[in-house]
C-alpha cells in the first residue's frame, strides 16, 4: 500500500515539528563553536542537536488523516462525497469565472481537461489537477467561486486559505518535478463572484445576494499570490514521507491485529 496525498488535502498531513527553527539553528550554531560550555549550555545543545537529528514527529491532524486513507484502503470503501448546493456552484460555474478572469486581466486561460498534458500532476507525494497552468507566466492558478456575496472574501487577508495555499504550492512543486523548470514559484487563488444561474437559486434565499452582474468588475474578485519558497518544497516532501511512514505502520496494525 502507497500512501499518496491529494493536493487539495495536502495542508492535512503538513502539521508537526519539522527539525529546528531559524532561531534555534542559530542558537545550536552559537553553541557549537563556543570552547567552553557550562552544564547547562551542553544540556541545551544536546537538546537541539537531538530534534535537530531525531525523526519528524507528525500531529495528530497528520495521524487522523493518513488512518483514514489507510482504513479505507484496507476496508475497500469510499466516504460519502459532500455536495451541496455551495459545492454545485462552484464546480457548475468553473468556466464562468475563469471567463471573467480572462476579460479583467486580458489572459486567455481555459480549464484543464483530461486530453491536457498538465490535467494530472502526480509524483511519489500526492496527486491533484489543477485548474490552469500558464506555461507562459510559469504559474499556477485556482479559481474559487464564492456562493454568495456575504460568503466572498472582500480582501486578501479575508480571502487566505491554508488549504488553498499549500495545494496551489503542491501543484508548483510537481510542476517543477515534471517540467524540471525551477520558474514554477508563483501561484494565486482567484477568488470570483459571479451570479448564480436563475434555476439554482433556492426560493427561501434572499435574491439579492446571488446577482451580481451590475457590480463593477474591481468588486468581484480577490486574488491571494503564492510563492512557493524552496523552505515549502522540503516541508511537503519530508511531511510526506514521514506521512508515508506511518501510513505503513498503521497498515500493519489494522492487518495484522487479529493475527
Amino acid at each position: 500500500m502507497k500512501f499518496k496525498s491529494r493536493s487539495s488535502s495536502i495542508a492535512s498531513i503538513l502539521g508537526g515539528t519539522d527539525g529546528l527553527t531559524e532561531v534555534q539553528t542559530r542558537d545550536l550554531n552559537t553553541l557549537i563553536a563556543k570552547e567552553k560550555l557550562t552544564e547547562k549550555q551542553n544540556e541545551t545543545m544536546q537538546e537541539l542537536i537531538d530534534k535537530r537529528d531525531g525523526p519528524l514527529k507528525l500531529s495528530q491532524g497528520t495521524k487522523s488523516a493518513v488512518e483514514s486513507f489507510v482504513k479505507q484502503h484496507v476496508y475497500e470503501y469510499t466516504p460519502n462525497q459532500i455536495s451541496n448546493k455551495q459545492t454545485r456552484k462552484g464546480t457548475d460555474n468553473e468556466e464562468v469565472g475563469i471567463e471573467f478572469y480572462n476579460r479583467v486581466f486580458f489572459t486567455n486561460h481555459k480549464k484543464l481537461t483530461e486530453d491536457d498534458d498538465d490535467f494530472e500532476l502526480t509524483d511519489e507525494f500526492s496527486t491533484g489537477h489543477p485548474d490552469i497552468t500558464c506555461h507562459i507566466d510559469k504559474k499556477v492558478i485556482d479559481i474559487k467561486l464564492s456562493y454568495t456575496k456575504d460568503t466572498f472574501p472582500v480582501t486578501v487577508e479575508e480571502a487566505y486559505n491554508s488549504q488553498y495555499v499549500w495545494q496551489v504550492k503542491d501543484y508548483l512543486r510537481k510542476m517543477i518535478v515534471k517540467t524540471g523548470d525551477q520558474s514554477w514559484r508563483n501561484g494565486e487563488v482567484a477568488f470570483i463572484l459571479v451570479s448564480t444561474p436563475e434555476e439554482e437559486v433556492p426560493e427561501w434565499e434572499e435574491p439579492s445576494l446571488h446577482y451580481v452582474d451590475h457590480l463593477e468588475d474591481s468588486l468581484r474578485y480577490t486574488i491571494v499570490p503564492i510563492n512557493l519558497s524552496d523552505e515549502d518544497i522540503k516541508h511537503i516532501e519530508s511531511r510526506s514521507k514521514a506521512a508515508q511512514l506511518y501510513a505503513d505502520e498503521y497498515y500493519k496494525v489494522l492487518t495484522n491485529k487479529n493475527k
